[in-house]
């Protein structure tokens, strides 16, 4: 039965998976610095990853396990081998359309080369996304492996998973250091793209496990794009990707203002951002991802005070973490910095702007983690139209941030980074006011700390 002992317990064991996936991230970071600096050809790498991997959060991790989670519970309460018939269908169906935009960036990035003139450096931003874009496949896989295994209490696995992308991304990246060839970027995409298929290939025997158990052998044979269940997914799917795809295009446009800013803006913020998300992933996103399925089973068993105490015991878990590493980030960021990246081609003016990067973003932290808590509360009642909006508007708030403080103001790299955390409290505020005043007539019983 779920508690928030259950829950604390699942967050420990996506903790030790993702301090796991974590430290391995640190590393390739530091070899990354280490290899090839803050440099233009390793900002537009940094560019070209995140074009490529836009879709990521909206078919992988984000929007599709948001979406899923919630309705997998749901079958499964009634019928376990109908709601693994779900998965097996909505997997058919996401291969076929991740196979689809990947032949159609292909041929679109591939056409541009070839018909237009482009500068030297635009041509490589789409020549290094041109050939990222097919890890996208097994990336986004990966996050609905990720999403059964959670329902089925598996945490560890799918948040240990992302070390194995790690470690070949860092083998990539020192034998090309070591070798010199005339392309790097290019050669370091192929490792990339290596590293997505073994992320998603240690997640696989695990989830085929799972089916088996279930009386489904041959999943690959047995999925209908066109099941009733995956019907009902499209309302839930389409605001959920509303909500994400706000913020996978701030995602996309601040390396382009850091670009504008500054040629190595992009490397900066790269920088920067890996170690603000480190505190989040191991704590903000542990939480939220043990928070959802029971918060989901909660709501469906009509117990609605365990809903509230789940709720206000993971928020009070995340304030007593996020505040102190918020000021830890502030006042020891720089140093930090310079312990972890200030070696090989990574200059001291190079740990100058990351720092100021840094310490803009490490304002964001504690929103951050907060709408990662907030935002499954909103997933387990099925109301996904609340998160989207309050993402839509903080997308734009971020835009126009940019667009004023970069182009307008002509301010540097770390105005970016300020702009995501400004945004990011906005964000939380709009979370927070309207959960409230949804509840403001409903009586909530104090919930038994017990529980």
């Amino acid at each position: 039965m779920d508690s928030t002992k259950s829950i604390l317990s699942s967050a420990r064991r996506f903790f030790s998976g993702t301090l796991l996936s974590r430290i391995t991230g640190m590393l390739r970071d530091i070899s990354m610095a280490f290899a090839f600096g803050t440099g233009e050809s390793v900002a537009a790498f940094f560019i070209a990853f995140r074009l490529a991997h836009l879709l990521r959060r909206l078919l992988g991790e984000g929007a599709l396990q948001s979406a899923f989670i919630p309705k997998f519970e749901e079958l499964r309460s009634d019928n376990p081998e109908r709601a693994c018939r779900f998965f097996c269908d909505l997997y058919g169906l996401l291969t076929l359309v991740l196979v689809g935009i990947i032949a159609f960036a292909a041929l679109t990035l591939g056409g541009v080369l070839k018909i237009f003139e482009i500068n030297p450096s635009n041509r490589e931003i789409i020549t290094l996304s041109l050939l990222l874009t097919p890890s996208l496949l097994f990336i986004c896989l990966y996050g609905l492996n990720a999403s059964i295994l959670q329902c089925e209490k598996c945490y560890f696995l799918p948040s240990v998973a992302p070390a194995a992308f790690n470690v070949v991304w860092i083998i990539g990246a020192l034998i090309l250091c070591w070798t010199q060839p005339e392309s790097p970027m290019i050669w370091l995409s192929y490792f990339v793209a290596i590293a997505c298929f073994c992320q998603w290939l240690i997640t696989l025997p695990k989830t085929m496990k799972i089916l088996y158990q279930h009386g489904i052998f041959q999943p690959w044979r047995r999925f209908d794009i066109l099941s009733k269940d995956l019907a009902l997914l499209a309302k839930p799917l389409f605001l959920g990707f509303v909500g994400v795809a706000a913020g996978q295009i701030n995602n996309a446009l601040d390396p382009l203002f850091a670009r504008y800013a500054s040629s190595e803006g992009p490397a900066l913020l790269w920088y920067a951002i890996r170690i603000q998300q480190l505190p989040l992933a191991l704590f903000g996103i542990a939480l939220s991802g043990a928070l959802l399925p029971p918060l989901t089973r909660a709501l469906k068993a009509g117990d609605h005070s365990r809903y509230h105490a789940y709720l206000r015991f993971s928020i009070r878990q995340c304030l007593w973490i996020m505040i102190p590493m918020t000021l830890a980030l502030f006042f020891f960021g720089k140093q930090g910095i310079q312990w972890i990246y200030c070696r090989g081609h990574f200059t001291e003016q190079s740990v100058t702007g990351t720092a100021q990067c840094l310490w803009a973003y490490s304002w964001g932290l504690l929103p951050m983690s907060l709408v990662l808590l907030l935002a499954p509360a909103y997933y387990a009642q099925g109301n996904y139209a609340v998160p989207a909006g309050a993402s839509l508007i903080s997308m734009i708030l971020n835009v126009s941030l940019n667009s004023l403080m970069v182009i307008g103001l002509g301010l540097g790299p770390a105005s970016v980074a300020l702009a995501t955390s400004i945004s990011s409290w906005v964000n939380l505020v709009l979370l927070a006011a309207l959960f409230k005043r949804s509840y403001a007539s409903t009586p909530v019983p104090l919930a038994d700390e017990r529980l």
